[in-house]
């Protein structure tokens, strides 16, 4: 029940973990995202997991935490269950090697499952955690996308002076990512929790914040990283939503007005009040998914 079980313990030099997680605080996919493009471009090699046995609910409405099936041609191929793999990347140019969290948020026993990351964090000599997650924001996908932060020290807001990176104000329902932050801070682990947001009217991933995130990592961290495909899905889904814009003059009406309720709010440094400007623009994205279903949907 949410134990480290490692297959390998290569020699790392002071790491960074870098944690990544599905559920709810992963708004646009760019906390999995990130961790997904992270471990593909670095080739990390996975050293182990934590073990998932008995943290999640199968049943639950959240679709992060159900088991997912492969199917074809009415064949089960493939049934796969919540995972919490281990990656690590060797830099030789560096100070700091990387550890890969890719996870699924607990259901249950969130303190188990973070004396666990703790564990793995002890073996490796981490020092620092890194924890991604997206929220869905009041904004329209014509801005750049916020990231803000919540860091362990106050050090690290200096740190973060010199980026383009919000610091959060809040108070309510939180994720794992502040879980662990709170612990490392207790224990007087750094912690740095990067928070990317996407418009709330864009189902699914979101490269455009997945792709910022990212952008800002490889600044803080002077690694390079190629970020062409990203830009690509970017644009790409960019242009399919202004050919919807295009064809719908009620629907770029609302984002005309999202946008400049989003800019006024910009200048005078508060946040758009939630009027039911965005409710409308959901409710119309819905309405026309209604009339066009995908041609390959399946129920499964």
């Amino acid at each position: 029940m949410g134990k480290l079980l490692l297959t390998q313990t290569p020699p790392l030099r002071a790491p960074y973990l870098v944690a990544g997680f599905a559920g709810w605080p992963n708004g646009g996919s760019v906390s999995t995202d990130v961790i997904d493009f992270l471990r593909s471009y670095l080739g990390a090699e996975r050293i182990g997991e934590i073990t998932a046995d008995e943290l999640y609910i199968y049943s639950s409405p959240t679709l992060a935490s159900r088991p997912t099936v492969v199917i074809r041609q009415g064949l089960v191929q493939a049934l796969r269950f919540p995972s919490n793999e281990l990656f690590a990347w060797q830099r030789p140019d560096a100070a700091h090697d990387l550890l890969l969290l890719q996870g699924v948020e607990p259901d249950l026993y969130w303190h188990r499952y973070a004396a666990a990351v703790l564990e793995c964090m002890r073996r490796f000599g981490v020092r620092r955690l890194y924890t991604i997650g997206g929220y869905l924001d009041y904004a329209p996908h014509t801005r750049a996308p916020r990231i803000s932060a919540v860091v362990t020290h106050a050090a690290l807001r200096r740190e973060l002076a010199a980026y383009a990176v919000e610091l959060t104000d809040y108070e309510g329902p939180t994720s794992i990512q502040s879980y662990l932050l709170s612990l490392c801070q207790q224990q007087g682990i750094e912690g740095i929790s990067l928070w990317g947001s996407a418009p709330s009217y864009i189902q699914g991933a979101y490269p455009k914040v997945t792709q910022a995130v990212l952008r800002l990592l490889g600044q803080m961290w002077q690694l390079p990283l190629e970020l062409g495909a990203l830009q690509e899905q970017a644009e790409e889904l960019e242009e399919t939503l202004h050919e919807q814009i295009d064809s719908n003059p009620e629907l770029a009406d609302y984002i005309k007005r999202l946008e400049q309720a989003y800019d006024q709010a910009e200048e005078e440094e508060e946040a758009p009040e939630p009027d039911t400007m965005m409710e409308e623009i959901q409710q119309f994205l819905r309405r026309r998914r209604r009339r066009q279903p995908p041609p390959d949907s399946d129920p499964s």
